[in-house]
């Protein structure tokens, strides 16, 4: 017999099956309808979408850092390699930004376990102690024509370590930088953190990631131009969102729409299993007889 013959064997003998247990046939077809039908109760009684309006943001300033991160303790600032030419860039970051003073290493490496070190004995020093912020690493000399540098700062959000205290990193997902996604895994319709004119989670305005960016462009801006003052104000805005539909049952569905499916077939797998360990242990095989043939 050929693989056609086989499964239209198959699937008379299923035919048959079906047709011998009404019952459990029935509830086969019922559970995925059921599912089906609680879906569409909930979109017709209870899950509504909503109409959202546009949403703008206003501007803000980033040539300072945030104030609750000025008012939260004093910072200073690591950098490496520790050159002249470095230590003059930053300098005027330090002056920029009103840090207590800049430290220099001789490497990234370096700087990087110092910042770890003091990371993890945080809790032990006092408040009037002077904390780093991060470490700025550049990669080459900046008498080169590309200046490129690195922002090293903590993983761990100053901004939600500060509205609570006891959080750590694997319970509240937003607490690190998640510069693996581009986007969220379940992106929500409508702006990200609507009611947030920086953003929200990872913040890169709140924890003074976007107030190091601009300082340190601007001390090189004067470094390389030898310019004592620039006169330019920079200033962030949120990009403006507009009209969408706001639908709950969309987000749902992410997240339980795979347990529905397992649930409405688990029924169906568990009969097929059966019947096929019952076939195994009884060493049955099935046979199609054409009778009007054999007489």
């Amino acid at each position: 017999m050929g693989k056609a013959s086989h499964f239209l064997l198959l699937l008379w003998k299923n035919l048959v099956q079906l047709k011998r247990a009404p019952r459990r046939t029935f509830s086969q077809i019922a559970m995925p309808l059921f599912f089906i039908v609680i879906l569409v109760l909930l979109r017709a009684f209870v899950v509504k979408d909503e109409h959202r309006p546009k949403v703008t943001y206003v501007s803000f300033g980033v040539n300072e850092l945030p104030p609750d991160l000025t008012n939260e303790s004093k910072w200073k600032m690591a950098f490496a390699p520790n050159t002249s030419d470095v230590r003059q860039i930053m300098d005027m970051v330090a002056t920029q930004l009103s840090l207590v003073k800049v430290t220099g290493f001789q490497n990234e490496d370096e700087m990087v376990r110092v910042l770890v070190s003091e990371e993890q004995n945080r809790n032990r020093q006092s408040n009037q102690d002077a904390l780093f912020l991060g470490g700025i690493a550049f990669n080459n000399s900046l008498n080169t024509g590309d200046i490129i540098y690195k922002i090293r700062l903590s993983s761990k959000s100053k901004k939600i370590i500060r509205e609570n205290k006891s959080v750590e990193i694997g319970v509240y997902p937003s607490i690190t930088w998640d510069t693996q996604f581009t986007f969220p895994v379940f992106q929500d319709p409508g702006p990200r953190e609507s009611n947030s004119m920086y953003g929200g989670p990872p913040y890169y305005f709140e924890d003074g990631f976007l107030s190091l960016q601009h300082a340190v462009d601007l001390a090189i801006i004067k470094f390389k131009g030898n310019m004592s003052v620039v006169n330019t104000v920079v200033s962030v805005k949120r990009f403006p969102y507009p009209d969408c539909v706001d639908d709950p049952l969309i987000v749902a569905i992410q997240t339980t729409l795979p347990l529905l499916l397992m649930l409405s077939l688990i029924y169906t797998a568990l009969n097929i299993v059966r019947d096929v360990v019952y076939e195994k242990e009884k060493k049955l095989k099935v046979r199609k007889i054409d009778y009007e043939k054999v007489l």
